[in-house]
């Protein structure tokens, strides 16, 4: 399924993944540092309040918040790459 999405895509589809995915890893290094930077805020979003004992509201809820916004701004990034190239480079993109 993936191989048939691919194989049969748009220049516009690839350039918005492409867009997508350099706001991905600009943001990355904007929010996280680094890898394990990011893997600091995973562990602390993954915590459970009664199990773990150095549960932390704030660093939990602050970790999952950077998380869910550097994923929303990534693929709303490519979504409205999708819909706006083709307005910005009208001989290039064509839907």
């Amino acid at each position: 399924m993936i191989f048939h999405f691919f194989a049969n895509g748009t220049k516009l589809t690839y350039a918005a993944i492409g867009v997508g995915l350099l706001i991905a890893v600009l943001y990355f290094k904007l929010f996280f540092k680094d890898l394990s930077g990011f893997e600091d805020d995973a562990e602390n979003a993954s915590n459970i309040p009664m199990v773990d004992p150095d549960y932390d509201y704030v660093d939990s809820r602050w970790s999952n918040g950077k998380i869910t916004i550097w994923i929303l701004l990534s693929v709303g990034s490519g979504i409205i790459a999708y819909y706006q190239l083709p307005d910005w480079f009208p001989h290039l993109f064509q839907k």
